[in-house]
């Protein structure tokens, strides 16, 4: 039988809170009774999608993508957050055209993930979809350069760990195991 009883916040200590990121120091009562002091949560105010695109040719586009956070260009999908009054499509197509210069068809919705259950409540929806139209315009203040590779090539690449992305890993696994 499940155990449905879930931990229980007891108070709330505000770390730091914007409109992009805000983290908790929350009091927790567990089922046990075991009290946690200080749990930290990242809280993301706003829902996140990221996009598999696939030409005609059935490759992929990847981008590679300036990451300061962890110093170094990342193979990564276009992704980003949710605008307000924006559905997750919506958002899907924004991003790849502000991300890649590309516009979308056949947009296919696969799943929505929560990365990092265990201390975060950022929810991303993954999409795929084919391009529509491609331009050469894109952000290159965060995409250094964009390249379309065969599936292979990009499955080659998760095997040997050429992107630290998650987001992106698990889109690209659901893209090509889902979309057709």
């Amino acid at each position: 039988m499940e155990n449905k009883i879930m931990p229980e916040r007891l108070n709330r200590k505000v770390i730091y809170e914007s409109d992009f990121v805000c983290l908790y120091a929350d009091k927790v009562k567990l089922p046990s009774g075991y009290i946690i002091e200080k749990y930290h949560q990242v809280h993301y105010p706003k829902e996140a999608v990221c996009v598999t695109i696939f030409n005609e040719k059935d490759e992929v586009l990847l981008i590679r993508h300036r990451r300061y956070t962890v110093g170094r260009l990342e193979w990564e999908i276009p992704a980003g957050k949710i605008e307000e009054g924006e559905s997750p499509e919506e958002a899907a197509r924004r991003e790849c055209i502000e991300e890649t210069g590309c516009s979308l068809k056949d947009v296919s919705f696969l799943c929505s993930q929560n990365p990092a259950n265990g201390m975060s409540d950022c929810i991303c929806h993954c999409f795929a979809a084919r391009v529509d139209m491609e331009g050469s315009l894109y952000d290159t203040d965060e995409v250094a350069y964009k390249k379309w590779l065969p599936k292979e090539q990009v499955l080659e690449m998760l095997k040997n760990n050429e992107t630290k992305d998650g987001v992106a890993m698990l889109c690209l696994l659901y893209a090509f195991q889902f979309f057709k």
